[in-house]
C-alpha cells in the first residue's frame, strides 16, 4: 500500500506487519520499519512528477526548451531557411516551455540544469 513518509513527504510503498499488540509498517524490502503515526495513508492516485533537464532558449522560435540530454549548439534549424545563430539541439526528449520563465537566459546562454515539479492540486 502507498503512504505518506510524513518525515520527508515522500510516496512510499509499504507492508503492514500485525504483532500481538501493534501494527507496524516497513519498506517492501523490510530495510526501515514505521509506526502508524509516521505515516499518512491518505494518498492520492496521481502523484508529483519530476523531470531533470537542461533548458535552453532557442532563437529560432523564441520559446524556451527542457532537454533530456544536455543540448549542443547547432546553428540553422532544420526546418526552416532563416538566419539564426543560436539554435540548441539534444538527442532525447525535448520539452516547449515559455521562455517568461527564465527572463535571465537567451539563446547565448549556456544551458542551465533544472528540475521540474508537478504537483497535482487537490480541489
Amino acid at each position: 500500500m502507498k503512504a505518506i513518509r510524513k518525515s520527508d513527504g515522500k510516496v512510499i510503498e509499504v507492508r503492514e506487519w500485525r504483532g500481538a499488540s501493534d501494527v507496524v509498517y516497513s519498506d517492501l524490502d523490510m530495510n526501515r520499519f514505521y509506526q502508524a503515526s509516521d505515516l499518512d495513508f491518505n494518498v492520492e492516485e496521481a502523484e508529483e512528477v519530476t523531470i531533470d533537464g537542461w533548458v535552453a532558449i532557442d532563437e529560432a522560435y523564441g520559446e524556451a526548451f527542457l532537454h533530456e540530454k544536455k543540448p549542443v549548439l547547432k546553428g540553422q534549424p532544420i526546418a526552416d531557411s532563416g538566419d539564426y545563430d543560436c539554435v540548441w539541439h539534444s538527442d532525447g526528449k525535448t520539452y516547449l516551455l515559455d521562455a517568461g520563465l527564465f527572463p535571465d537566459m537567451d539563446c547565448e546562454s549556456e544551458p542551465r540544469f533544472v528540475t521540474i515539479t508537478i504537483k497535482p492540486k487537490k480541489q
